[in-house]
């Protein structure tokens, strides 16, 4: 296995979906290759990083609109009409 192929599975095998024949390929590469061991733990950091990021933030990302607002829109398009 090449360095690209390995690339090519780092999802799958992160996910734990990869082929059992194919997961034994990966890691005898990663056996050997130090790159792809510092690539696969940078990878999976980030990956942990921006899930925990997304759920710290709470339910929504932006405030609630206020009723008043609402109701001002909601207004101004029936008059519209």
């Amino acid at each position: 296995m090449t360095c690209r192929e390995f690339v090519e599975f780092l999802m799958e095998y992160l996910d734990g979906t990869l082929d059992p024949r194919v997961r034994q390929a990966v890691d005898r590469h990663l056996a050997v290759c130090p790159s792809c061991v510092a690539y696969l733990k940078s990878y999976a950091e980030t990956s942990r990083l921006s899930v925990e990021a997304l759920s710290s933030r709470g339910d929504s990302i932006l405030p609630p609109v206020p009723d008043g607002l609402v109701k001002a829109i909601l207004a101004a398009r029936n008059s519209i009409k």
